[in-house]
């Protein structure tokens, strides 16, 4: 399964549904995307810590900012992409949030809010983010898929993880240390994958997905479909 990293970005804003529409007219099975809550507690589809307002020409933080600024701006807000997602039940769909993403509203609350939003579509949606205990409480709040981002191999040992037993396990490229991924009751998803080759090298290092920022290069190669099976 290739995941396209908040959409197809080579064409489009990253984290926008224009994004989202773009990657899945390239065939993509799965969606990556990162939620930031506004001062009103609106979940919105972004990345940065800051979004830059024409109206005063400065950087705001994002967490700072009203809804009724944001609809403004050329951003999406999370219920926007649930809408969209109810019109393509077939992707798969990795919601990143951090702790400096939900700062403001706390862990809770930002998970009580998108189920809230996911309505019927909740089967479609993973919670990823890198603390193991967040997604214990998430699921124990009825969130059913979740993925992990891990900093070493090694960490997939701990009783913590092996307790959890997620359904993904995601780690960047650069941070694999053995020549092979183990197995264990998670599938792998290796970041950011962005050539050929790259794709090719990891399914035979264990991989099962591959986060990728260049989906229409890997959507292109023949090599890449032939291990992945797109």
């Amino acid at each position: 399964m290739l995941i396209a990293h908040r959409g197809d970005k080579t064409r489009q804003p990253e984290n926008t549904i224009a994004a989202f529409e773009a990657a899945h007219n390239l065939g993509a099975c799965a969606i990556q995307c990162d939620v930031r809550f506004s001062l009103d507690g609106t979940p919105w589809c972004f990345h940065s810590d800051t979004l830059h307002l024409p109206s005063d020409n400065r950087a705001h933080f994002f967490h700072e900012l009203r809804d009724s600024q944001l609809h403004r701006q050329p951003v999406n807000s999370f219920i926007q992409l649930i809408d969209w997602a109810s019109c393509h039940r077939h992707l798969d769909w990795f919601v990143g949030i951090s702790a400096a993403n939900i700062a403001g509203i706390g862990f809770t609350a930002a998970v009580e809010k998108l189920l809230e939003l996911m309505r019927n579509e909740r089967e479609s949606f993973a919670l990823l983010t890198q603390d193991c205990r967040s997604l214990r409480a998430a699921r124990n709040m009825g969130w059913h898929r979740v993925a992990l981002k891990v900093s070493s191999v090694s960490r997939c040992l701990s009783a913590d993880i092996v307790t959890l037993a997620p359904e993904y396990l995601l780690i960047r490229n650069s941070f694999v240390e053995c020549d092979e991924l183990p197995p264990g009751p998670w599938q792998w998803v290796v970041y950011e994958i962005n050539s050929t080759e790259e794709a090719v090298l990891w399914r035979k290092r264990g991989a099962h997905h591959i986060l990728t920022g260049n989906l229409p290069l890997l959507m292109r190669s023949r090599e890449a479909s032939d291990v992945y099976g797109f």
